[in-house]
C-alpha cells in the first residue's frame, strides 16, 4: 500500500468520527493503555496493510498473526470485530496518521 506523504484531511476527519463511535471506549490517542493499547505511534509500529487488515479482519488476525496474539496477551481482552469496511479502515488509518503527526 502506498500512502501519500501529506495527510488527506477529509479522510482523517471521517476516521476521527469512526474513532469516536467505534474505538474511543477502548483506546486513547496517547500511548496510555485503556482496555486496548494507546494509538500514539501506531503507524510507526505497524505497516499500513497490517493495521487495515487487523481492523477489518480482527478475529482472523488474532487467531493467526503472532503480533496480534502478543498484543492480546498484554491487553487480556480480545478486540471485538467492529464490522468496518475497507473504506472505514482506510479513513481510520488516515486518522491514525494525523494522530501521529502527519500533516
Amino acid at each position: 500500500m502506498k500512502l501519500g506523504e501529506k495527510l488527506d484531511a477529509a479522510m482523517a476527519d471521517t476516521g476521527g468520527k469512526i474513532f469516536d463511535v467505534k474505538c474511543s471506549a477502548c483506546h486513547k490517542l496517547t500511548d496510555e493503555k485503556l482496555v486496548g493499547p494507546g494509538w500514539q505511534g501506531v503507524t510507526s509500529r505497524h505497516a499500513p496493510e497490517w493495521i487495515e487488515n487487523f481492523v477489518t479482519n480482527t478475529d482472523e488476525m488474532i487467531n493467526k498473526d503472532p503480533v496480534a496474539q502478543a498484543q492480546l496477551e498484554i491487553c487480556l481482552v480480545r478486540m471485538p470485530n467492529q464490522s468496518l469496511s475497507d473504506e472505514d479502515a482506510r479513513n481510520l488509518l488516515e486518522f491514525m496518521r494525523k494522530n501521529d503527526g502527519v500533516k
